[in-house]
């Protein structure tokens, strides 16, 4: 897994401080003052996990990545604008969608493969 990198500054984060949320974290309810975008990736109906859920910024580079849940759920704190969500896991599973991200707002996106 690659260095989660901070969206705004682009100097790389540490533990907590990074834009993703670890696996299996309890999903916000509420975002507050946060640009939350969280969301779960199924196959025919099913969880998807192992695999990973990538947060790519307008220009198409790579921001932050967390692994999916056993749910196949993924929770990103991002700055506010235009994002790509980008899926990737075994078996080829690769899947991408646009998100906008919006202060107080959770936006959500299932990913079905």
């Amino acid at each position: 897994m690659s260095e989660a990198v901070e969206p705004t500054t682009g100097q790389p984060t540490t533990g907590a401080g990074g834009c993703g949320a670890p696996a299996d974290t309890p999903r916000v309810t509420s975002a507050g003052n946060q640009a939350v975008v969280q969301g779960t990736v199924t196959k025919s109906g099913s969880p998807v996990s192992p695999g990973y859920a990538r947060l790519l910024n307008s220009g198409g580079d790579f921001v932050a990545e967390v692994p999916l849940g056993a749910d196949g759920g993924f929770q990103f704190f991002a700055a506010p604008g235009d994002w790509t969500l980008r899926v990737l896991a075994p078996g080829g599973i690769r899947a991408e969608h646009a998100v906008t991200a919006a202060i107080g707002e959770i936006s959500r996106v299932e990913v079905a493969v």
